[in-house]
């Protein structure tokens, strides 16, 4: 291959260098550091977006009509990155663009060794080529994921971008974000053993799982435990969008039909708000999402299925159920599931005592006692008149429906809750009956729309279940897991937002697979991707008026 068409590369391979390396810059501020980092970084990027505009290319060559649309979505994805740092960047006293940009000392180091970096990598590119590395096994994976990779990427960077602005250290800031607990999980990831706050044995593996993690993420980051951790979440909700892309792609091998299913999960308010906020929910939804794709997938041995069981155990006990609906509904195999079950418990029961025997704060789930705590979270039926059952039941069925993907005008508190700084959320109880977060204009119109199709994906998919059922029963499963999550937090919890991603994948799944037969129709991918567009718009709207709120207060 002659060298001048390896130079289509260097410019984006050069620019994302530059912004990386002002990101690294802020744990790593030697000037060794900035020349090794700089040499690496080049030599990553470029090398990476030689496969993106090959992979483009090729893919343009052979059927360009059919992967406009595809380009289409991954072209929303990049302007949902750029329309959130667009949005941050009208809020300087919260957001600093200099943490993305390296020391304006280095620059002209930085613009010099990037030239003799790129210069070398002209003559380096085509003795690479006679090694054979873009058809060794790990790069044609990165060829066939490739969309799916760059999707996650964008969700993953616009959240991390947003935590560095919302997420708080103090204490006294739990609660405050839909009652997400970020100071919280930030204790239970990155403090010493003897700081550690109480883990609930709900969590129950909790500490075992997230603490080697972050800590794994703040060694590249120097030690910094904080942005490691928060990077750890972002890059989580990624994980997410990638395993529905996958999902979807295996189901249909339709890369936009996928590329569409995944922007719906990483765009829908739910996925986006809880990759931004450190909790355990994200973590959550890819463990839950990794179960489905191995069901979907036809997977039948427990040496695969356990490992991810056990994750969800691990991470929140009463997901587990979800994992147990979908294991009986697509093998209907009692015997097996019964199996299933008991091998994940007697090893979540080991490890529970591992767990607790290195952290003594932690809660075993196996004593009920710890277990029964749960129940100040609990919401009683039967000691609230029926009208307040009525108010919670539509309130719990909004957040599940449309409040998930379609962002409302959140509600926004202070002195009403006694709170000295905004407290957001969707619902309040107030006089035995529940106010709850609303539409107006542009918002509701979209949520009606919204609607409207998960009723047509309803019917969809009521016709295959009566029309052959065992082809319905992934999709079934997803159904009753709603269903679960619905009554779950009839009787347990607070702001249904902050558990919203055990369903909202879910959701999303099910819509996703009740349009798969037209999925292959174009005026079917306009029609959503132009659906994803306005919900874009909706939810960043959402979020500025989180910044908004927030910004006197700092």
């Amino acid at each position: 291959m002659e060298r001048r068409k390896y130079l289509p590369a260097i410019l984006p391979g050069a620019l994302a260098s530059y912004f990386a390396l002002g990101f690294l810059q802020n744990f790593y501020p030697s000037l060794w550091g900035g020349i090794l980092f700089t040499v690496l970084l080049n030599v990553a990027f470029t090398l990476a977006f030689e496969i993106i505009l090959e992979r483009f290319a090729g893919a343009l060559r052979s059927a360009p009509q059919e992967k406009l649309l595809s380009l289409g979505v991954l072209t929303l994805g990049i302007t949902f990155m750029v329309l959130t740092l667009r949005l941050l960047a009208q809020y300087l006293k919260l957001f600093s663009f200099d943490f993305f940009l390296p020391d304006p000392q280095f620059v002209l180091p930085f613009l010099g060794l990037t030239a003799a970096t790129q210069v070398g990598l002209i003559f380096l590119l085509p003795k690479l080529d006679a090694t054979g590395w873009r058809t060794s096994p790990f790069i044609l994976w990165i060829k066939r994921v490739l969309p799916g990779l760059l999707l996650a990427s964008t969700i993953s960077a616009s959240a991390y971008a947003f935590a560095t602005v919302l997420v708080e250290v103090e204490p006294p800031f739990a609660d405050n974000y839909f009652d997400t607990d970020s100071p919280f999980w930030l204790n239970f990831m990155t403090a010493p053993p003897d700081q550690l706050m109480i883990m609930r044995a709900v969590h129950p593996m909790a500490l075992l799982i997230f603490r080697p993690a972050a800590w794994l993420f703040s060694l590249f980051l120097n030690g910094d435990k904080f942005h490691g951790a928060i990077l750890l979440n972002s890059l989580f909700g990624g994980v997410c969008v990638f395993l529905a892309w996958s999902f979807f792609k295996s189901r249909t091998r339709n890369t936009t039909y996928a590329l569409l299913m995944a922007s719906l999960l990483g765009i829908s308010v739910s996925h986006f708000l809880l990759s931004v906020f450190l909790e355990s929910y994200i973590f959550s939804a890819a463990a839950l999402l990794a179960f489905v794709l191995l069901m979907g997938n036809g997977e039948k041995r427990l040496t695969r299925l356990v490992p991810v069981g056990l994750l969800t155990f691990g991470i929140t006990i009463t997901n587990f159920v979800q994992t147990c609906i979908a294991f009986l509904l697509v093998r209907r195999d009692i015997k097996g599931l019964v199996k299933y079950v008991l091998i994940v418990l007697a090893l979540a029961a080991v490890l529970a005592f591992v767990q607790h025997a290195l952290y003594p704060s932690s809660e075993p789930f196996y004593f009920v006692s710890n277990l029964t705590g749960e129940s100040v979270y609990r919401y009683d039926l039967f000691e609230v008149p029926a009208s307040a059952v009525v108010s919670r039941a539509n309130v719990i069925f909004r957040n599940i429906a449309l409040f998930s993907v379609v962002a409302p005008r959140p509600l926004v508190f202070l002195e009403e809750l006694g709170c000295t700084f905004p407290c957001f959320n969707t619902i309040r109880y107030y006089r035995g009956a529940y106010q709850y977060a609303s539409y107006i204009g542009f918002s509701s119109l979209l949520a009606r729309i919204w609607f409207l199709l998960l009723l047509a994906a309803g019917g969809l998919f009521a016709w295959k279940l009566l029309k052959s059922p065992r082809e319905a029963s992934l999709q079934a499963a997803l159904a009753l897991n709603l269903l679960f999550n619905f009554i779950l937090h009839m009787n347990y919890g607070d702001d249904p937002l902050l558990y919203s991603p055990n369903w909202t994948y879910a959701l999303v799944l099910f819509f996703g697979i009740s349009f798969e037969k037209p999925a292959e129709k174009k005026w079917l991918q306009f029609a959503l991707l132009l659906f994803l567009a306005a919900l874009v718009v909706n939810n960043l709207e959402f979020l500025h008026k989180v910044l908004e709120a927030v910004l006197p207060f700092k």
